[in-house]
């Protein structure tokens, strides 16, 4: 053969490698994958994107298990989970601990992928961030991050006066494990205390309980709120209503807090959703090849990202410092 030909045979074959790698599993029954619970309009956009980037189709390349259970609408219960893995999927996706520890009670052999986590390893689902060693893995949101002190700190440097954090809770049993609950309230006392400031945690279920728990807040009188996320959007509108109206600055701890009608918190700092997904797609798509679970570590965010609300802040009254609002991934004005 000659030497051009050669060439130009060896270089067609090398760019077909990585298509090959990614097409190999299309001549095979497509993969079986459950949502535990649905996913979200949001979220399955993202997801489908990822999984597509990654060279699976939906239809093609994999069919969705639906569990037919709303995400927020309840606990999942033993039974919710026995369903789910009675369909025989090749892998679940779940959104929280709480769903990955129920479908993990429910089997011990199927691999379980968390699109977020709080603190896994004390929930018991994994036995470390490194190696899980079970058959759960996934992202983990609050775990050997930080996340509470640096949210502390934020709102101390926005209002370097405060004394006082009420807290508006909603991470709670039984949708939230007491053991990531306690582990995420004890980050948040120790950062206090390094930062001279009191705290008031009033837990709130559900949006029901909001009302009364910003009664219970403004009786303690704060001078800035912090603000979890498990809330209606009707919730969180009144919630940030309420702030304003109290001219008290506030921080939140997931970016959802942004996308309702105005006024918005000050402040967010929280991990990049899309890339939560493509952590957690990318488990996917190397367990589906092959990988065990137990040998993919925990994923942290890559990022967390910091957003201003400047009309927030003219709205309490409150003047930034400018080099917070430099060192801000977005502003809102």
């Amino acid at each position: 053969m000659r030497r051009r030909e050669f060439i130009g045979l060896v270089g067609s074959a090398a760019a077909a490698w990585p298509l090959a790698s990614r097409a190999q599993h299309t001549n095979k029954a497509p993969k079986r994958i459950a949502y535990f619970p649905d996913l979200y309009p949001v979220l399955l956009e993202y997801w489908q994107a990822e999984m597509r980037v990654l060279g699976w189709i939906e239809g093609q390349d994999f069919i969705v298990l639906p569990s037919g259970i709303e995400f927020g609408s309840r606990n999942p219960s033993n039974e919710d989970a026995q369903r789910v893995v009675a369909n025989k999927p090749d892998l679940i996706f779940t959104v929280s601990t709480n769903y990955a520890l129920a479908a993990q009670r429910a089997t011990g052999s199927i691999p379980i992928v968390m699109l977020t986590s709080g603190y896994p390893v004390e929930a018991g689902a994994v036995d470390s961030l490194a190696k899980p060693g079970r058959n759960v893995t996934g992202n983990t949101t609050y775990a050997e991050t930080g996340v509470w002190g640096k949210i502390l700190e934020l709102l101390r440097e926005a209002k370097p006066d405060i004394k006082r954090v009420g807290i508006l809770w909603t991470y709670v049993i039984p949708v939230f494990p007491k053991e990531e609950i306690e582990p995420a309230q004890a980050e948040l006392n120790s950062a206090a205390r390094s930062l001279n400031l009191e705290l008031h945690i009033v837990e709130a279920a559900n949006s029901d309980q909001v009302q009364a728990a910003l009664a219970e807040i403004d009786e303690w009188k704060p001078g800035g709120l912090l603000l979890t996320s498990f809330l209606s959007e009707k919730a969180r509108s009144v919630v940030t209503q309420f702030a304003v109206d109290k001219g008290l600055p506030t921080i939140v701890d997931i970016v959802v807090w942004t996308r309702i009608a105005p006024p918005h918190p000050l402040l967010c700092y929280a991990p990049l959703y899309r890339e939560l997904v493509q952590n957690a797609t990318a488990s996917v798509d190397k367990i589906l090849r092959g990988s065990s679970p137990g040998d993919l570590p925990i994923q942290r965010p890559r990022r967390f990202e910091l957003i201003v609300n400047l009309k927030t802040a003219k709205a309490i009254g409150l003047d930034l410092p400018p080099v917070l609002v430099a060192r801000a991934d977005r502003v809102i004005d």
